[in-house]
């Protein structure tokens, strides 16, 4: 073997590992960026459930809008959770209720987050309404997605 084969092999032989370590760091990233964009695209569909839910029940039907509205959220709620578990983390576990459980805890803390937002910055600080929807739905938003990653369908 000649001189420069001994100095490539031993070349790939150190930075064989700190490619294997880059893989490793990485790849939780990239997981987590490929996660996120899913969670925004697939999450539309839950959104456009949510407003064909209450547009129905509350102009079609005639239902009075609280009730409307809370029988959307259940509904699109009940969406978001299949179609986070199965598209966005590709979750799979014999566990479906207790998981459904967690989603529905998680989504009332972060409806709660927002609606402490919203009084935040409209009644305290007099911030515009659509500015504050805004903010609080960005904070559900990202919460709901950290909820979801971390402690609904976390791997173990």
């Amino acid at each position: 073997m000649s001189k420069s084969n001994q100095n490539e092999e031993t070349v790939t032989d150190i930075l064989e590992p700190t490619a294997e370590l880059d893989k490793q760091i990485l790849s939780p990233v990239k997981e987590t960026r490929n996660q996120a964009i899913r969670y925004i695209l697939w999450g539309l569909i839950s959104v456009a459930v949510n407003f064909a839910t209450f547009y129905t029940t509350y102009h079609l039907i005639g239902l009075e809008y609280q009730v409307a509205n809370v029988i959307s959220w259940v509904i699109a709620v009940q969406v978001a959770f299949w179609v986070d578990r199965l598209k966005v983390f590709d979750h799979h576990s014999k566990y479906v209720f207790r998981e459904m459980g967690k989603f529905y805890a998680t989504r009332i803390v972060t409806y709660l987050i927002e609606a402490a937002i919203l009084w935040l910055l409209m009644s305290v600080i007099g911030s515009p309404a659509v500015l504050a929807k805004i903010l609080g739905q960005a904070g559900a938003i990202i919460g709901n997605f950290l909820f979801s990653k971390l402690y609904v369908f976390r791997n173990k």
